[in-house]
């Protein structure tokens, strides 16, 4: 595998356990500040400060750039004598046909990095998105559990292929099947496993009004399906390996755009009631930890998460983000020394198993026939 890839991997890894504990946090933050929309908009937001990083980063390239100094004019013209020195039949050559010739420019083109302007108005466009994908989380956190809204957005899987598909950025092959239907019989094992807290132990405190749990879950489902539009189209207009965008430059262009322009929307969901009135917390302890959270499971985590998107695949990502589950299971038994029944312990571990099958190495495939 390419560094990338590894690397990418790493990022996935580490972005999960970010979210699992963010999760945690945001759900505290709950109890005393139910107000999902503002917790999504400072974390989003907070985005913006990618921009100065970014241009400040291409200042400091242009500046070491211009250390360097300009090529020795000497071997330039000795460049322009042995280009003179060509004939025609050589340049034909070396060109190629005309139709090919237009081919590589086009395709030069193609991969090239987007413009100043074109990653404005992708940003723009995909910063809707991006935010509903993190409100409907945080809506669904304040009306289920962190487990439940874990498990429901491990479906990510699901809907990452069916976007993939139908924009043409990736393909269903027999890997994606066998990886996602694993990942998902986990995630219905661990939805159908018994849980249960030692005596000792105090259990969370959690909304038990079914009709907010509903809500809850219903909530998370739609964020799962935004996500997985969402990791698909930033792998399309990204490249292969995210060399035409900026991710700074992109996810700075989205905080700016969340700021400016989505704040309104507090009004109408105040209006029909499902968010209370618009406030600031007051309390300078729990502004802090809202600050803190978001710059942990919004700032970092939404810029790695994205930059595994792009080195990876929006599929192998959205598996990625089912290894909540093993990792919260883990979370749960070490910190509240809570317990899981056989059936759940095989569901965490097949979800596990599905990202590991999207991960394994060509070879591998190729001798099981599973990629041709």
């Amino acid at each position: 595998m390419e560094w990338k890839y590894m690397v990418g991997l790493v990022l996935i890894i580490c972005v999960v356990i970010m979210w699992v504990t963010s999760a945690e946090v945001t759900q505290g933050v709950f109890e005393d500040y139910k107000h999902p929309f503002v917790v999504s908009y400072i974390g989003t937001s907070l985005l913006t400060l990618y921009l100065p990083l970014a241009f400040f980063k291409d200042f400091l390239l242009k500046l070491l750039r211009g250390l360097q100094g300009p090529q020795n004019p000497s071997v330039q013209q000795d460049d322009k004598h042995r280009i003179n020195l060509k004939t025609l039949p050589d340049h034909v050559i070396e060109l190629g046909t005309k139709e090919e010739s237009n081919d590589i420019m086009e395709s030069q083109k193609n991969d090239g990095m987007l413009s100043a302007m074109q990653v404005v108005a992708f940003g723009f466009c995909m910063a809707p998105i991006w935010f509903a994908t993190e409100y409907l989380t945080n809506a669904a956190l304040a009306r289920t559990s962190v487990a439940n809204t874990t498990l429901l957005s491990s479906t990510s899987g699901l809907f990452t292929l069916i976007f993939g598909a139908i924009l043409g950025q990736d393909s269903i092959n027999a890997v994606n099947v066998v990886s996602v239907v694993i990942s998902i019989t986990g995630v219905a094992m661990t939805a159908f496993g018994d849980t249960w807290w030692p005596l000792n132990e105090s259990k969370p405190i959690t909304n038990n009004n079914e009709n907010h749990v509903t809500v809850g879950n219903l909530l998370e489902m739609l964020s799962a399906m935004i996500y997985g539009l969402f990791s698909v189209l930033l792998k399309k207009f990204s490249g292969e390996q995210g060399e035409k965008v900026d991710m700074q430059k992109l996810f700075g262009y989205i905080g700016v755009f969340t700021f400016v322009a989505l704040w309104w929307l507090a009004w109408p969901l105040t209006a029909i009631g499902i968010e209370p009135k618009f406030t600031f917390p007051r309390s300078t302890n729990l502004q802090e930890i809202i600050i803190i959270n978001s710059f942990i499971g919004n700032f970092l985590s939404d810029y790695f998460w994205a930059l595994g998107v792009v080195w990876t695949s929006p599929l192998v990502a959205s598996l990625g983000v089912s290894l909540t589950i093993p990792i919260a299971v883990l979370e749960d038994m070490i910190i509240h020394g809570r317990q899981y029944s056989v059936i759940y312990m095989i569901g965490a571990a097949q979800v596990f198993m599905g990202f590991l099958i999207a991960n394994m190495p060509n070879w591998i495939l190729e001798k099981l026939k599973l990629r041709v």
